[in-house]
């Protein structure tokens, strides 16, 4: 019904435009003609546009982020393997990121709120059986980002400032293996309203320190 209501008040407007017009010609018709004042031939100079420089993502931040954020991404050492779970270098969903909390419809819902945009990630498996991810997350704004890095709740390794240059950054070993059998290093940086977070796991050990920040630098100087 409302949307029937909407079509008669348009129609209505219709008609009364066409009847108003109408009305006006006929006035129109019975005035004598009245001459029209002359053309005037000054015309303004035309403009030209000047044309905006082109970002250069090499120079700037906001292009190199706001770019294809798979090329951003830190490439496999030599004699590593590709990670056999995901498709490397390669974009991943918001459901795919909320998987990586014990609860994820909350998570989901979470990053919702923080306007999540877009999400990127790679990975491989080292000579020595360490598995490797690095992902890169990206929000609407650097806030929103910020805000990510404090959802994550890694356990942290606080006698170990990561990457002091960043005001949200960590890395965490916690003590014991995850469900997957494997201990599990974290590193986290962020670099405006991307945050990058990597993963490396083994088995038989725990990684090291240096294990981490190595591959976590690495992908920090590519941002």
């Amino acid at each position: 019904m409302k949307r029937q209501t909407g079509l008669l008040f348009s129609s209505a407007v219709v008609l009364g435009l066409v009847g108003g017009a109408v009305g006006g010609f006929l006035i129109q018709q019975a005035r004598p003609a009245t001459p029209l004042p002359p053309v005037q031939q000054t015309l303004a100079a035309a403009t030209v546009p000047v044309a905006a420089d082109p970002s250069d993502p090499n120079t700037d931040d906001g292009a190199k982020l706001n770019g294809d954020l798979r090329a951003v991404l830190v490439t496999k050492p030599a004699g590593a393997k590709d990670a056999e779970d995901f498709t490397v270098r390669d974009w991943f969903t918001i459901a795919d990121l909320a998987e990586y909390y014990q609860n994820p419809s909350d998570a989901l819902e979470r990053l919702n709120g923080l306007d999540f945009r877009r999400a990127v990630r790679t990975g491989w498996t080292t000579a020595d059986g360490a598995d490797v991810e690095v992902d890169l997350v990206q929000f609407r704004t650097s806030d929103e980002a910020s805000s990510y890095c404090t959802m994550t709740h890694f356990p942290l390794d606080t006698s170990e400032p990561a990457f002091p240059e960043s005001a949200d950054s960590a890395v965490g070993r916690p003590g014991r293996k995850g469900a997957d059998g494997k201990y599990t290093a974290y590193g986290l940086v962020r670099h405006g309203n991307v945050v990058e977070q990597v993963f490396v796991s083994r088995a038989q050990s725990m990684p090291t320190t240096n294990d981490i920040v190595a591959v976590t630098r690495d992908q920090a100087d590519l941002l």
